[in-house]
């Protein structure tokens, strides 16, 4: 959406504009939730979102992009092959998740990016709110994919929260949450702290057990936190 990226759009009288960036309108959108934790709007930007797409950019296989290709089909086996779907990397209880808990904002995203900003397939000919598709083609079109990643991603930040984390780790942790590495990181939690794994808050013993483990997925868990930890 190049040709978006310089427009303005006012919102309603008072308040400040939205950005036709479809990544800083998202999280401007969603740090005015009543859904979402204090904690998790502050941490939440637009430079993390280009940092998930970034990093799942890198690890998505051949046989992956070859079942997206084919996912207007209804061939199950492609859509297996695919696993997540579009530059976020979604699965359907993502999507589900954001269309129930941050349904208010999706819709103000919508009508901000199609009215406000001319995104819908309606422009030139007036100006309409965008429209969903459903699964998987609204996290695949280039528009609606920016508010289903960074919507998840913020999810994801606030399941971290908990008390004497801070915001820097529960940022780290709801990354991994995103990435679908909850299986690790309590693994490491686990091992760390056997008598009582919920004790550790804080990230940078998950982390160094993360890259000390012999498994690959481990340390790719690692890698992917610090990736797009590094892009905030």
């Amino acid at each position: 959406m190049s040709d978006l990226l310089t427009r303005k759009a006012a919102t309603t009288a008072g308040q400040p504009s939205l950005s036709c960036n479809t990544k800083a309108a998202a999280v401007a959108i969603l740090k005015n939730s009543p859904t979402l934790d204090a904690r998790t709007k502050m941490v939440l930007t637009p430079y993390l979102v280009d940092g998930i797409i970034s990093a799942e950019a890198k690890r998505i296989g051949k046989w992956e992009r070859r079942g997206e290709t084919y996912l207007w089909m209804e061939w199950d086996w492609l859509r297996q092959i695919a696993g997540g779907v579009g530059p976020g990397q979604l699965y359907p209880a993502a999507y589900n998740e954001v269309m129930q808990k941050l349904n208010p904002e999706l819709k103000q995203y919508l009508v901000h990016m199609g009215v406000n900003c001319g995104a819908g397939q309606h422009r030139g000919c007036g100006e309409f709110p965008l429209t969903l598709k459903g699964y998987p083609l609204d996290v695949m079109d280039p528009v609606t994919a920016d508010f289903f990643i960074a919507a998840t991603l913020a999810l994801k930040i606030k399941e971290s929260l908990k008390p004497g984390r801070n915001a820097d780790d529960q940022l780290q942790f709801g990354i991994g949450r995103y990435f679908g590495a909850f299986s690790s990181l309590q693994a490491a939690q686990a091992a760390i702290c056997p008598q009582n794994p919920s004790s550790v808050v804080h990230y940078p013993p998950v982390r160094d057990w993360l890259l000390r483990s012999s498994s690959p997925r481990d340390r790719d868990v690692a890698a992917y936190i610090q990736e797009v930890f590094g892009r905030r």
